[in-house]
């Protein structure tokens, strides 16, 4: 089974945007690199490092609140997503509960966007539509 594609319970794939998901991922991966070995950074890819340092306006400590707030908002979703799982015991498994909370952590919201799509189709209406 693929990274991206993880079954909703009822038989059907549900896929994310696969380019949001990379760029996800990509863009943690940077902003990590960056922050954790920028010296490594700057001598394998400087042009990487330099772009990225101009962007920011060559503060170390502003890629440090960047770093910081992406981990916490990808922690933030992934705890989310086991809540839309516990509040359908059905769900919640180890099986499926720990590839939506790894995949959720790793590419934020693309991921998270398909369990709240089966969410929302798995919920009663609050309020019928009139015809």
């Amino acid at each position: 089974m693929s990274f991206s594609r993880l079954p909703n319970y009822d038989g059907a794939i549900m896929q994310p945007k696969v380019g949001l998901a990379v760029g996800a991922g990509v863009g943690m991966a940077v902003v990590s690199w960056l922050h954790v070995s920028p010296a490594t950074m700057a001598t394998s890819t400087p042009w990487l490092h330099q772009g990225c340092m101009a962007m920011v306006g060559g503060s170390s400590a502003v890629v440090a609140a960047i770093f910081y707030a992406a981990w916490l908002v990808h922690l933030a979703e992934a705890c989310y997503a086991i809540k839309i799982l516990a509040s359908h015991a059905c769900w919640l498994r180890a099986s499926t509960a720990l590839p939506w909370f790894g995949l959720t952590f790793l590419f934020g919201y693309p991921q998270l966007a398909g369990l709240l799509r089966a969410d929302k189709e798995r919920r009663p209406q609050r309020f019928p539509k009139k015809r």
